[in-house]
């Protein structure tokens, strides 16, 4: 190599020479030391944080992949685990490691921002399974990579994705996890542990998997009880989709529940609130009857009036305030349409009805003395 390219860095011929002492001694060494190792990756480290020109990182291009086809498979995955938290590393070197075998790829293929989606999405569409599932596990993955590998349907890169709670899930990923989920148990827990979940998805999900929750409830901790079986068996239910707004009325179950929570001081609007939150609907409409004395068959009417403007004049009539009318609008609105798009326009009317009445002729208005 003509070194005479590096005459305005100094300091980085020194380096060249100590990357090849070290690489010689590495293969000359029977027992694979790791203090040569990690010399050696110490000095190519040191050699990329240099501010070189791109003729000068071009030559240390080929002087390190040069190296890395004679290097043992130990050597060059310590090499891409050093590499890999490197983004100005060429991206030469960056793909020459992504392609390698999947032991010495994976770190690269997990970490380094080198990697543009385009490099991402060849590797994936020409390699297997393996660097599927490094890829997946990236902290930051794009809506098209993340659908891409999802379309894979490769059962252990969902099961990363869905593990994966360093990214967003896209709605296409997300639908693609949930049909997959729909015949393995394995995948469903952690997908349905996510935020991120579309709520259609989650629900969907629920109906195929309620029946091996309840055994895992069961088995797990031991309750044998029937009435407590039926408590779960309510929730999932409740959790589980329905197109007709009759399946959002409470149980019996739900009643008596609820009554006891009542009889022991646990029923409050923040958790009347919490338990909307989470869609459970009937629970919710149980809770909101009993704790304002107000038939459930009517809050059920108020709920699921559209427009709002009944919901207005009641949280007017218990002293709820605008923002408790505005979570409860938006979080009920399942119970009005079912595309759950919130009409913003018809919000505002609700809020604007909600200061226009007065409290006494709203408690007179919902027949409350």
């Amino acid at each position: 190599m003509d070194l005479r390219i590096f005459e305005k860095s100094p300091d980085v011929a020194p380096i060249l020479v100590r990357l090849y002492d070290n690489h010689r001694l590495y293969s000359l060494a029977k027992d694979e030391t790791p203090l040569a190792r990690a010399e050696l990756t110490s000095a190519v480290v040191e050699l990329l944080e240099k501010n070189l020109g791109p003729r000068e990182r071009e030559l240390i291009s080929d002087v390190l992949i040069s190296l890395m086809r004679q290097a043992e498979a130990d050597l060059r995955q310590a090499l891409s685990e050093r590499l890999a938290v490197i983004d100005s590393v060429p991206l030469r070197v960056a793909l020459h490691i992504a392609n390698d075998e999947i032991s010495v790829a994976s770190p690269m293929l997990k970490s380094s921002g080198a990697l543009s989606d385009l490099d991402l999405l060849y590797i994936i569409k020409g390699k297997g399974a393996d660097y599927w599932r490094a890829i997946a596990a990236r902290a930051s993955l794009s809506d098209g990579v993340m659908n891409v590998l999802a379309e894979t349907r490769e059962p252990e890169t969902a099961l990363v994705l869905a593990k994966n709670e360093k990214i967003h899930l896209s709605r296409r990923t997300a639908e693609i996890l949930g049909g997959m989920a729909e015949g393995s148990e394995e995948l469903a827990k952690p997908l349905l542990m996510r935020t991120d979940l579309p709520e259609a998805v989650a629900r969907h999900l629920y109906q195929y998997v309620g029946s091996e929750l309840r055994q895992y409830i069961r088995d797990y901790f031991g309750i044998q009880d029937k009435a407590a079986m039926d408590a779960v068996n309510d929730v999932i239910f409740e959790l589980a989709d329905g197109n007709q707004k009759k399946q959002f009325m409470p149980t019996v179950q739900m009643n008596e529940a609820v009554e006891q929570m009542a009889r022991n001081g646990r029923l409050n609007l923040h958790v009347i609130m919490e338990t909307l939150q989470r869609g459970q609907f009937g629970t919710f409409l149980a809770m909101f009857s009993r704790h304002y004395k107000i038939p459930v068959r009517t809050v059920h009417e108020i709920m699921c009036e559209a427009g709002g403007k009944s919901l207005a004049v009641t949280c007017k009539a218990l002293n709820l305030t605008k923002g408790d009318l505005s979570r409860i609008y938006m979080m009920t609105q399942r119970l009005r349409s079912e595309d759950r798009i919130v009409d913003h326009n018809e919000l505002l009317k609700a809020l604007a009805a909600y200061d226009r009445v007065g409290q006494d002729q709203a408690r007179a208005l919902l027949g409350l003395k």
